[in-house]
């Protein structure tokens, strides 16, 4: 008679792979999957009764930013992300990564997105920032892509200028160190003040050595407004580069006036990946965008950093250019929501019109206001995508769901400010709208959130249910699944996921005990 430490009987099986989901039995020994089939006679330690339910594998989060607001350190259990369903994230985001640091300043490519008071890392390297994780008691797994912007900005620290031949060689080093070392690729932050002035030369040195080591290139574009077309564009220009794999990070078209943009931008990518190009883009289902409140302004405004951007307020000539700028925008700038500032939270919870009414002054001068006074520390969320949009892209074939967000407990802390409730419920409000909108069949949507993205990222024997897998899997109910979180209060567990296992072990029970924290370090 078989034994497993856990049975899972009698669930709505979808392997990530197949089409057509199965009626079956899951046994799991250790962190692997031992048997999918009718295991009627055999005993386990626990068994899971799933009639009703689908079981699926775990979901793998693409784009998460856990690392750089600082919460895999100060909260690795991540439970808000586990309660989703996500058993394996993608750090190292948008430019930005905890290691390698070259120098001091290399840990500034952070503090766009979380204060570095405090901090305290005890690693230079890749190789030393993945054995130092090894003690965290991880609720999830996790692998990292090499922030572009850490590297450069460990080198050059706060001049704003292109980078040298010779920084470009060494560069091109610290990134062949951390891939060999098992990161999984690099990831470019365009728009932001130490990214913005990169010259080609230096992009397609790192494209040639994602592609040497077919990795993944993870790119933040330059603009996701007026100019989205041309940002699209020059990622599409390192299609060149063979053996990598390019995506564009939480794809989006902002503000209204620019909506109709997305048809000509998905046409671009489409012909892009006919000809060869591996190229994809992850989408998180909001309407709203957690930014950076800074990449309002003109790129030669914040170019160089904080200390440009409030010298450039500061002086009457650029002040007034800046306010041009931002008249001529065309951007509903009165919704825009201060939500995070660890510097001066006196902002936080109103949008610029009220704090433009409070001050009895303009839209325009109330940013720059609110940046001055937080010292360009600040986040925001603005109400400036479209539904409709947001639908064609989660459709569209060359798209994976990632939540953008950051894992967190379900305690509330006035350090964090408002967070933004894809951190506690993108993946079940995705199938929420796969069961109301109907937008996708079960199996393309359960593909695009576990098998897809794991083969993007190289990850082995995660993201399919198979015997000899790691068994990260989670029951859901299809039926209720979705997510409360809001703008307001986004400390609530989802809906209708029920077990989420973490490499054998039980690592969320929906109002049950306190479960065990299983996650690992993916090196690729």
């Amino acid at each position: 008679m078989a034994s497993f430490d856990v049975i899972i009987k009698n669930g709505t099986v979808y392997d990530g792979v197949s089409s057509e989901p199965r009626l079956l039995d899951i046994g799991i020994s250790g962190k692997e999957i031992k048997a999918i089939d009718k295991l009627s006679g055999a005993n386990a330690g626990r068994i899971i009764e799933a009639d009703s339910k689908f079981v699926t594998p775990g979901f793998v989060d693409i784009q998460n930013h856990s690392d750089s607001y600082l919460t895999l350190l100060e909260i690795p259990s991540q439970d808000s992300l586990v309660a989703q369903g996500i058993t394996t994230v993608a750090v190292g985001q948008c430019g930005t990564s905890l290691a390698p640091l070259v120098s001091p300043e290399a840990l500034k490519s952070i503090q766009k997105w979380h204060s570095l008071a405090g901090a305290n890392l005890n690693w230079l390297t890749f190789e030393e920032y993945f054995r130092a994780l090894k003690d965290y008691p991880l609720g999830v797994n996790v692998l990292s892509l090499v922030g572009h912007s850490t590297m450069r900005r460990g080198l050059l620290r706060d001049e704003v200028r292109p980078a040298t031949k010779e920084e470009i060689l060494i560069m091109e080093r610290l990134l062949r160190e951390s891939l060999e070392a098992g990161a999984a690729g690099c990831s470019l932050g365009l728009v932001y003040a130490h990214e913005v002035d990169t010259g080609q030369e230096e992009l397609l040195s790192v494209a040639k050595i994602i592609g040497e080591h077919q990795k993944l290139l993870s790119v933040h574009l330059r603009s996701e407004g007026r100019h989205v077309i041309d940002a699209i564009n020059e990622v599409v220009e390192f299609g060149q580069v063979r053996g990598a794999k390019f995506k564009i990070s939480h794809f989006k078209v902002r503000g209204k006036q620019n909506w109709p943009a997305v048809e000509e931008a998905l046409a671009i990518l489409d012909r892009a990946y006919q000809k060869g190009v591996d190229i994809f883009f992850d989408v998180y289902p909001y309407t709203t965008s957690w930014t950076v409140l800074y990449t309002y302004l003109p790129k030669w405004a914040y170019e160089g950093g904080r200390q440009n951007i409030l010298q450039n307020i500061k002086n009457p000539a650029t002040r007034e250019k800046i306010l041009a700028y931002l008249k001529s925008s065309e951007l509903n700038l009165a919704q825009v929501f201060i939500a995070t500032s660890e510097t001066n939270s006196a902002f936080i919870g109103k949008n610029l019109a009220e704090i433009s009414a409070n001050q009895e002054i303009s839209i325009e001068q109330a940013l720059l206001n609110v940046l001055a006074a937080t010292q360009a520390q600040v986040i925001a969320f603005d109400h400036n995508l479209s539904e409709d949009v947001l639908e064609i892209l989660l459709k569209h074939p060359l798209s994976i769901v990632g939540s953008d967000g950051a894992g967190y407990d379900y305690h509330f802390s006035p350090a964090h400010g408002l967070i933004h409730p894809r951190c506690f419920g993108t993946f079940p409000k995705f199938l929420q709208m796969v069961r109301e909108k109907k937008i996708m069949t079960w199996d393309a949507a359960i593909r695009k959130i576990t098998s897809r993205p794991a083969e993007k990222l190289g990850l082995h024997k995660r993201g399919v249910l198979k015997p000899g897998n790691f068994a990260d899997i989670v029951v859901f109910d299809p039926y209720a699944v979705g997510s409360p979180a809001s703008y307001e209060n986004p400390y609530q567990e989802p809906d209708g996921i029920d077990y989420v296992f973490v490499n054998g072990k039980l690592a969320y029970q929906a109002h049950g005990e306190q479960n065990e924290q299983a996650g690992e370090i993916l090196r690729i």
